[in-house]
């Protein structure tokens, strides 16, 4: 085991694949070796960042409407702008699932 660390000392901060907890691109062929509920949170992870990315913007305009005093009208292009975020990110989600399968 020393001689292997005299050889190649960056060995011996490399971690096997299986034990990393962490998310990662998997390779083709490769399966998934999270726990169930370990997918679950993320993916619910997932959906709730999109969730917040049409929100934030929409309040966002709602703010800036009051403090303005424009009407609606920030209202309207942070809602659009969020609707816009919310569903690249789901188009995204959607295909890289896609590619998986």
């Amino acid at each position: 085991m020393k001689d292997e660390m005299e050889k190649d000392p960056e060995k011996l901060h490399e971690e096997p694949l299986e034990a990393s907890p962490f998310k990662r691109e998997q390779t083709e062929g490769e399966e998934d070796i999270r726990a169930a509920w370990a997918v679950g949170f993320s993916r619910a992870g997932e959906i709730s960042g999109i969730g917040m990315q049409f929100v934030l913007p929409t309040m966002a305009g709602w703010w800036l409407d009051q403090k303005f005093g424009t009407g609606i009208l920030c209202l309207c292009a942070g809602g659009m702008c969020g609707g816009l975020l919310a569903f690249f990110s789901l188009l995204h989600m959607a295909r890289r699932d896609a590619k998986k399968k």
